[in-house]
């Protein structure tokens, strides 16, 4: 659940995808960009503050990037993805709170 707090998470993909084994897989969840966020915004990246924790001493920041820029980073890393989930809460049986991403680590050459 820390893919919407960092800044630039290319970086880790490609880093994830370098210490991995042939056929490693990496699962990440993240909250899902398409029903969590606090502005109207959804294809642009961009960032707001919120609270993450009641009682916290300040809003953290959170980055928002579409489904479509966080699987473009883990194709551009050399990934497939061979799993997702999304997760609905008691609360709303409806709409995904979290998405789940499980991906897999293939020789570049092998997707040509």
């Amino acid at each position: 659940m820390a893919i919407m707090d960092i800044t630039d998470i290319e970086p880790l993909f490609m880093a994830v995808y370098e210490l991995l084994e042939e056929n490693g897989i990496f699962v990440f969840a993240t909250q899902h960009p398409c029903f969590i966020t606090l502005t109207e915004k959804y294809m642009t990246p961009h960032s707001y503050y919120d609270i993450a924790i009641e009682g916290q001493p300040e809003e953290q920041i959170y980055y928002h990037r579409s489904i479509q820029d966080i699987f473009n980073l883990c194709f551009r890393a050399g990934f497939v993805i061979d799993g997702f989930y999304e997760e609905c809460f008691k609360n709303n049986k409806e709409i995904p709170m979290v998405m789940i991403v499980r991906l897999k680590k293939v020789k570049r050459d092998s997707l040509k």
